[in-house]
């Protein structure tokens, strides 16, 4: 549909009756909806979305047959930089629109309310364009759209207070990004990266653009995103400081960054890799966090806490943290071995890599290619009359068995294994080709783990629990009643996140005599689970929703990170 001049208005239908019509949802889902806008704003789809309702798509679809749309996915498009300078970024932003490009004589613009024609009047003025074709965007597609695009205005006005004004103009374009700007700029990125409490920084150039992205929480947020042509020479000023061979640009590196600033050493693990657009760059922060070492403080209730200093405690056995990548098991693993650290007792680690060393550990670093893998360094150790072992990954067959074999004659072990909880760990250890009556004899400890995000304590706002909630989770009456149910808002200390911070979600299992009966008999995991939970255990999806009841998280959030009982 191609709008030329200022349209009369035409009378639509309301976008809750056209929803109830369709049998997407109920008028009392429209009317909780509706309620909910005004006590937190927005528009009713979103408001819709946000109770669990629909889905983003259903919303774009319902809009899109009510206004006689095409919709579009802008995260297909690039829409080059001439394109995007024909509207102001304020105007953008505040106006929810975007210019996606040029057919025949028409402008298509990108709308998240197509409906608004002043939008259209004000977009003819400022372009010069008489006809406009409209296309329906998405709310949550328009922000990771200006995320891309447009960095968040404080991370420039932060470089300028900084006193790097060269290096924002070099961002810009607007003169040769080498040298002091270059360097500067470096420099800065990565102590703004530690300020900013971020685990990882992203370096991704793309056709138009290079999207510069900081991992804080466990979530990605762009911070700037400058033409593509700064690309190369960010890249390579990153392998020259990581001891990398800025030459070679067609295969994956690896290099370290060490930053001597008047607090402390930062450390920073750099990783390149080829693509479509030039070298990606990934650089992970080594930091080290003394509170980290401190079981008492990784959020394990009373309970917990008890079972895993009693199982440290022990001469002998095993003790596994299994989950994701990420999900940090060897933060856990690194407070255990804290906790039992002593001048009588001789602890190894074998990792790769040693991320951060313990005061009074022996740290082991794997080098493949120096033949020091796991196994050979395991082997090794065990002649080193170790009493507690580390072993970073209980990758392959061979480093299990030697592992049990530890674990069976008289050496405390601890590893991590990649499994969704703590029953298919034992399944693991049986692909692995580790017999049954050997795990249910070494096992002593599982601990499964994923973090969610923390609720800002600032800006979270208590609410009733939605009724899709309660029927999405399964909640008791009695859940509901005690609940201190809280959604994320957004604020300044949170970056508008509505999150600020982590919190662990755990799952333990200390197998008991039922559950090593199941294990050493060959039973299946569903009769393992049986056992466990006759035992005491508590699951992860229970845990998680225990969290978001007591306002430590979201249900959304616990929706994302922890995978649902019927989808196991």
């Amino acid at each position: 549909m191609v709008i030329e001049g200022n349209p009369p208005a035409k009378p639509r239908r309301r976008i809750g009756d056209v929803l109830v019509e369709a049998r997407m949802c109920t008028r009392a889902q429209v009317d909780e909806a509706f309620a909910y806008t005004r006590e937190h704003g927005g528009r009713l789809g979103a408001a819709l979305i946000n109770l669990g309702y629909l889905t983003e798509d259903q919303l774009k679809s319902s809009l899109a047959s009510q206004l006689g749309l095409s919709t579009c996915e802008v995260e297909s498009l690039a829409p080059p930089e001439e394109m995007m300078r024909l509207l102001p970024e304020d105007f953008v932003r505040e106006r929810e629109v975007i210019p996606l490009g040029i057919e025949g004589r028409s402008l298509v613009l990108g709308m998240t309310n197509p409906g608004d024609e002043q939008v259209l009047v004000d977009v003819r003025k400022m372009t010069g364009y008489r006809f406009i074709e409209p296309r329906l965007v998405g709310d949550s597609s328009f922000r990771r759209f200006v995320e891309m695009r447009y960095p968040p205005p404080v991370v420039i006005e932060r470089l300028e207070i900084d006193g790097l004004g060269d290096a924002v103009r070099a961002l810009r374009g607007e003169i040769e990004f080498d040298g002091k700007p270059l360097v500067g700029f470096i420099d800065w990125l990565l102590k703004y990266a530690v300020d900013q409490r971020a685990s990882d920084i992203h370096v991704e150039p793309y056709d138009e653009v290079v999207r510069i992205r900081l991992r804080i929480d466990g979530a990605l947020k762009t911070i700037l995103a400058p033409p593509a042509n700064v690309g190369a020479p960010i890249a390579s000023r990153l392998k020259v400081m990581a001891h990398m061979d800025i030459a070679e640009r067609r295969k994956p590196q690896d290099g370290h960054i060490l930053l001597e600033t008047d607090d402390d050493d930062l450390h920073f693990r750099v990783s390149s890799l080829p693509i479509v657009h030039g070298e990606k760059v990934c650089i992970r922060l080594l930091k080290k966090e003394a509170h980290l070492a401190d079981l008492a403080r990784l959020g394990f209730s009373p309970g917990q806490l008890a079972v895993i200093k009693r199982v440290a405690a022990m001469p002998q056995g095993m003790i596994l943290v299994t989950g994701p990548t990420g999900s940090g098991k060897t933060t856990t693993l690194h407070a255990v071995l804290n906790h039992i650290n002593d001048p009588d007792i001789n602890i190894v680690t074998i990792e790769d890599p040693v991320e951060q060393t313990l005061p009074g550990i022996n740290h082991v670093q794997v080098t493949e290619k120096g033949g020091v893998t796991f196994a050979a360094a395991l082997r090794s150790i065990l002649r080193q009359d170790p009493d507690v072992v580390f072993v970073g990954e209980m990758r392959d067959p061979e480093v299990a068995a030697i592992a049990v074999k530890a674990a069976l004659t008289g050496h405390l072990v601890l590893s991590t294994l990649h499994t969704n909880g703590t029953v298919e760990s034992f399944t693991r250890l049986g692909d692995m080709g580790i017999p049954p009556y050997l795990v249910a004899t070494s096992v002593q400890l599982v601990v499964a783990q994923r973090l969610v995000r923390r609720l800002c304590t600032k800006c979270s706002r208590v609410t009733p629990v939605p009724q899709a909630t309660i029927d999405r989770f399964r909640l008791t009456p009695e859940q509901v009643k005690t609940a201190l149910h809280k959604l994320p808002v957004g604020c300044e200390a949170c970056s508008r996140s509505g999150y600020r911070g982590r919190v662990a979600v755990y799952e333990m299992v200390a197998p008991g005599a039922a559950l090593r009966e199941a294990i050493r008999t060959g039973k299946g995991e569903a009769e393992m689970a049986e056992a466990a939970r006759d035992g005491g255990a508590v699951f992860m999806w229970e845990a998680g929703i225990a969290r978001a009841l007591a306002g430590e998280t979201s249900f959304d959030e616990v929706l994302r990170t922890i995978p649902a009982p019927d989808a196991e």
